[in-house]
Protein backbone atom coordinates (compact mmCIF):
# COMPACT_ATOMS: atom_id res chain seq x y z
CA UNK A 1 0.00 0.00 0.00
CA UNK A 2 1.02 3.65 -0.81
CA UNK A 3 2.01 6.24 1.82
CA UNK A 4 -0.93 8.83 1.78
CA UNK A 5 -3.11 6.90 0.32
CA UNK A 6 -6.28 5.96 1.81
CA UNK A 7 -7.95 2.20 1.62
CA UNK A 8 -9.30 2.19 -1.96
CA UNK A 9 -10.15 5.60 -2.62
CA UNK A 10 -11.26 4.57 -6.19
CA UNK A 11 -10.76 2.09 -8.62
CA UNK A 12 -10.58 1.31 -12.24
CA UNK A 13 -12.46 -1.28 -13.93
CA UNK A 14 -13.01 -2.55 -17.20
CA UNK A 15 -16.31 -2.82 -19.04
CA UNK A 16 -16.32 -5.47 -21.44
CA UNK A 17 -20.16 -4.43 -22.85
CA UNK A 18 -18.56 -1.27 -24.25
CA UNK A 19 -15.03 -1.82 -24.44
CA UNK A 20 -14.19 0.84 -21.80
CA UNK A 21 -12.58 1.78 -18.73
CA UNK A 22 -14.45 2.92 -15.64
CA UNK A 23 -12.78 4.96 -13.45
CA UNK A 24 -15.02 4.92 -10.14
CA UNK A 25 -14.55 7.04 -6.97
CA UNK A 26 -15.45 6.86 -2.98
CA UNK A 27 -15.40 9.62 -2.02
CA UNK A 28 -11.58 10.12 -1.44
CA UNK A 29 -10.05 12.45 1.08
CA UNK A 30 -7.69 14.01 -1.26
CA UNK A 31 -9.59 13.82 -4.69
CA UNK A 32 -9.73 11.30 -8.36
CA UNK A 33 -8.53 13.56 -10.80
CA UNK A 34 -8.94 13.10 -14.62
CA UNK A 35 -7.12 15.16 -17.13
CA UNK A 36 -7.15 17.36 -14.21
CA UNK A 37 -11.02 17.74 -13.70
CA UNK A 38 -11.80 16.25 -10.53
CA UNK A 39 -14.06 13.63 -10.02
CA UNK A 40 -15.93 13.29 -6.42
CA UNK A 41 -17.93 10.12 -5.78
CA UNK A 42 -18.95 9.10 -8.77
CA UNK A 43 -17.85 7.20 -12.06
CA UNK A 44 -16.47 8.64 -15.53
CA UNK A 45 -15.34 7.08 -18.40
CA UNK A 46 -11.41 6.97 -19.35
CA UNK A 47 -9.86 6.66 -22.67
CA UNK A 48 -6.06 5.48 -23.14
CA UNK A 49 -4.09 8.51 -22.92
CA UNK A 50 -6.29 9.86 -20.17
CA UNK A 51 -4.18 11.32 -17.27
CA UNK A 52 -5.36 9.65 -14.20
CA UNK A 53 -4.17 11.21 -10.62
CA UNK A 54 -5.06 10.66 -6.99
CA UNK A 55 -4.59 13.17 -4.21
CA UNK A 56 -3.80 16.66 -4.63
CA UNK A 57 -0.01 15.99 -4.31
CA UNK A 58 0.08 12.35 -5.80
CA UNK A 59 1.84 10.81 -8.83
CA UNK A 60 -0.06 11.51 -12.04
CA UNK A 61 -0.49 8.18 -14.77
CA UNK A 62 -1.55 7.79 -18.45
CA UNK A 63 -4.14 4.90 -19.10
CA UNK A 64 -2.02 3.07 -21.72
CA UNK A 65 -3.73 0.09 -23.64
CA UNK A 66 -1.24 -1.80 -25.35
CA UNK A 67 -2.91 -5.01 -27.28
CA UNK A 68 -6.42 -6.42 -26.64
CA UNK A 69 -6.59 -7.11 -22.98
CA UNK A 70 -3.37 -5.92 -21.80
CA UNK A 71 -3.37 -2.74 -20.18
CA UNK A 72 -0.44 -1.12 -17.96
CA UNK A 73 0.01 2.18 -16.19
CA UNK A 74 3.02 4.35 -17.82
CA UNK A 75 4.41 7.28 -16.12
CA UNK A 76 2.67 10.71 -18.47
CA UNK A 77 5.75 12.51 -20.61
CA UNK A 78 6.63 15.53 -19.96
CA UNK A 79 4.36 17.63 -18.20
Amino acid sequence: QCAGVADRPAALEFSASDNSFILQDFSSPHGTFVNSCQVQNAAVRVRPGDILSFGTAGASFELVVDGAAQVRVGMPGKG
